[in-house]
């Protein structure tokens, strides 16, 4: 929920998430849930809220949290729900626009959520009072960092160091994007896979792959090293 990449390829789009927490909570693994009309949602269970950070629908949709908004905040729970049920709500919405305008995030603590399908990536940044929606361009590589965790310096550091893999990268591929992520450059504290004094530290990586007609979640649990993996298909 912390670093998000964004990369489109030729033949697929990937999108990458490593998520940054506390040892305490760490995930199920994969699970499904069924929407109203039986299009099922997949993604890592946080046992802790009952949500995700990350979620592939059957229809293609992609859903994927950052904590935070556009600057740090101080918590102030008690929460009316947790962000990792937004991500599910917005994975089992039957109308993304309706879900992003209609759904009232008062009493939910700020986050930044990507999704995307159809050929459309919309961001919304919801700062704790309002929300900001915007359309993003989907043919470009793009890289978040999450504001709760990283200052602007080491986003900014962490931008140049994706930017320059990219343009150094000539075939991307699942697993070279896997490794990206998990890049170190000696500073433990803001490598993209962290540990801060085993308070906060990167728990897995979750790789959505989207293809034509099909899609797969790819989840790798860091510290069991166990890779689980779930397959798609959808017709648009």
């Amino acid at each position: 929920m912390c670093t998000v990449t964004f990369i489109p390829t030729g033949h697929s789009l990937f999108i990458t998430s490593n998520r940054d927490e506390s040892p305490d909570r760490q995930a199920k693994g994969l699970s499904s849930a069924h929407t109203p009309d039986w299009n099922a949602i997949h993604y890592p269970l946080d046992e802790t809220s009952g949500g995700s950070w990350i979620a592939l629908a059957d229809t293609g949709r992609v859903v994927c949290l950052l904590n935070g908004g556009f600057e740090p905040f101080i918590p102030n729970p008690p929460y009316r729900i947790s962000r990792g049920k937004v991500v599910l709500d917005a994975a089992a919405a039957e109308d993304t626009n309706h879900f992003l305008l209609k759904t009232e995030f008062k009493g939910v603590a700020p986050f930044t959520l990507l999704i995307y399908e159809n050929h459309l990536l919309l961001q919304l940044v919801w700062d704790g009072e309002q929300k900001n929606i915007s359309p993003l361009l989907f043919d470009q590589p793009r890289i978040w960092s999450s504001v709760t965790l990283y200052p602007p310096k080491v986003r900014e550091w962490r931008k140049t160091l994706f930017e320059k893999w990219i343009a150094e990268t000539s075939e991307v591929t699942r697993e070279s994007i896997i490794a990206f992520h998990q890049l170190a450059n000696d500073d433990p504290t803001n490598d993209f896979v962290m540990n801060r004094n085993d308070i906060v530290k990167t728990l897995s990586i979750t790789s959505i792959e989207l293809k034509e007609k099909s899609g797969s979640m790819l989840h790798i649990a860091l510290d069991q090293e166990i890779r689980e993996e779930i397959m798609i298909h959808y017709e648009h």
